[in-house]
């Protein structure tokens, strides 16, 4: 067995607390996922890693050897996750810098949205509102890289996802409306135990293995991380090439696939959204506060809600 990274850390907050249940608490879940989960690490190891005990949890000799390797490690992922998430912010500051400083617009209005069936009806809205004019439009799987484009006046509308918890604010110079409510997506085939239900929580699913849609999709697989690692659901990411030998591999094991936005239909397969607040989002449509589109920004968001309805109640 492999030892993931959230594998390590629970098992540093479970020595660090000197019980499951203070590890739980430290972690925000309960006691229950926490021993089901050092169960499964310690016989996916084959070796026992904490005596129980009525007072309290303590390591044995081989859980002193990873908890050691655990505290040399940790904190060298975490400073190259930072600094790869600030190299990153960096790179699109640099490329907002190199755009010039009064791009010739014309009469074209310029909109972006992340991957999402939503888009035609913001071109269909806009084009109504404003008859006769031309738009430019610009995708992007990174929600941020477009925030960055508004605050940078180099769009002048755009759909993203806004994630409550995991995502900060939004940039002072942005207005934004909600559009819709959406959660993270699983697919399964008909004769899985979940087939007939019209959602799901990540828990609910058996646990195994859940495939990826498509492994270039790094915002796909980085929410689903944050999504499992947050409600403690027994299950492991891995990856297809694309929907069909997602779907298939899935099927075959009675697992799901992850998704989002709702992919094209597949014959045998439903889509279930998952219900979790980790997994749950918010469809935005976003505009800097100054710009040529923000006496229209509102009106714009009504048309979308009422093409486009929340699959997700509050």
């Amino acid at each position: 067995m492999t030892l993931e990274i959230h594998d390590l850390r629970i098992l540093r907050a479970i020595a660090e607390a000197g019980s499951l249940a203070g590890a739980a608490r430290a972690l925000g879940t309960n006691q229950g996922n926490i021993s089901r989960q050092l169960q499964r690490i310690e016989r996916g190891t084959g070796v026992t890693l904490f005596r129980r005990a009525p007072r309290g949890t303590t390591p044995t000799d081989a859980g002193h050897l990873v908890l050691s390797g655990a505290e040399t490690l940790l904190p060298l992922i975490d400073w190259l996750l930072d600094a790869a998430a600030r190299e990153a912010t960096e790179q699109r500051a640099r490329r907002i810098a190199e755009q010039p400083a009064h791009p010739a617009r014309g009469d074209a209005v310029r909109i972006g949205s992340v991957g999402h069936p939503v888009l035609p009806a913001l071109a269909g809205a806009l084009c109504t509102l404003l008859p006769g004019t031309a738009l430019g439009i610009h995708t992007d799987d990174s929600s941020g890289a477009l925030l960055d484009l508004l605050v940078g006046q180099e769009l002048e509308a755009a759909v993203v996802r806004h994630f409550p918890g995991q995502d900060e604010p939004l940039p002072a110079g942005v207005a934004s409306a909600v559009i819709a409510r959406e959660g993270l997506l699983v697919g399964i085939g008909d004769r899985h135990p979940l087939a007939g239900r019209g959602s799901a929580t990540l828990r609910d699913l058996p646990a195994g293995t859940c495939v990826l849609v498509d492994s270039r999709n790094h915002t796909l697989r980085r929410r689903f991380g944050a999504a499992i690692e947050r409600t403690g659901a027994d299950l492991r990411l891995s990856c297809a090439a694309d929907e069909a030998a997602a779907s298939a591999l899935a099927c075959a094991s009675h697992a799901a696939f992850a998704a989002f936005p709702t992919p094209a239909p597949l014959p045998g397969v439903a889509f279930l959204p998952l219900t979790d607040a980790a997994a749950r989002y918010t469809l935005l449509l976003a505009w800097p506060r100054t710009g040529r589109l923000a006496p229209y920004g509102s009106d714009l968001a009504e048309r979308l809600r009422r093409a486009y309805p929340s699959p997700l109640s509050d």
